[in-house]
């Protein structure tokens, strides 16, 4: 059987997907860094943006993780979930927070709308390309252990091949 196990993500899709995440954060930080804004104002929204792309990418592990975890218990009753309820909701709470304090900060900020336009539209880039930095991370972790494994089965088994060649 000569199956050649394709990877889930091209180059060019992961070099996308850095490209994407680190133009939004220097975007954000240079929008931030240019406002005439106190630097205590300057703070908050920097610190909504840190906590909107940590939390993008722990719920994308969580959804993925309880996925696959529902797909091992099919098979095996007994798998332990890795990540529990109490995890899993905080994930998303503390998504829904870090939303929830941007989108409040924006409305109630004294900005012509072009510029809480400017800011609301970086921080959806930041948030779909930190998920998407996280799926390609994981992915291409995955992809390089199968790999490897098939690697490693095709020189064990053309190096029994080549020998048992060699004694005929």
């Amino acid at each position: 059987m000569n199956q050649r196990y394709r990877r889930r993500n091209t180059a060019a899709f992961t070099a996308a997907s850095y490209f994407a995440l680190g133009v939004g954060l220097l975007l954000f930080c240079l929008g931030v860094y240019n406002a005439d804004w106190e630097l205590n104002v300057k703070g908050y929204y920097l610190l909504c943006m840190v906590l909107i792309t940590i939390t993008c990418i722990v719920v994308q592990k969580v959804v993925r993780d309880n996925s696959e975890d529902k797909e091992f218990r099919l098979d095996n009753p007994r798998h332990r979930m890795r990540n529990t309820s109490a995890f899993t909701g905080m994930a998303y709470a503390g998504l829904v927070i870090g939303y929830a304090m941007f989108f409040i900060g924006i409305y109630n900020a004294p900005f012509e709308l072009n510029v809480k336009g400017y800011y609301i539209a970086v921080i959806f880039l930041i948030s779909y390309s930190a998920i998407g930095v996280q799926k390609v991370t994981r992915d291409n972790a995955e992809d390089n252990e199968i790999l490897a494994e098939q690697e490693a089965k095709r020189n064990t088994s053309g190096y029994a091949n080549q020998a048992v060649g060699e004694d005929s």
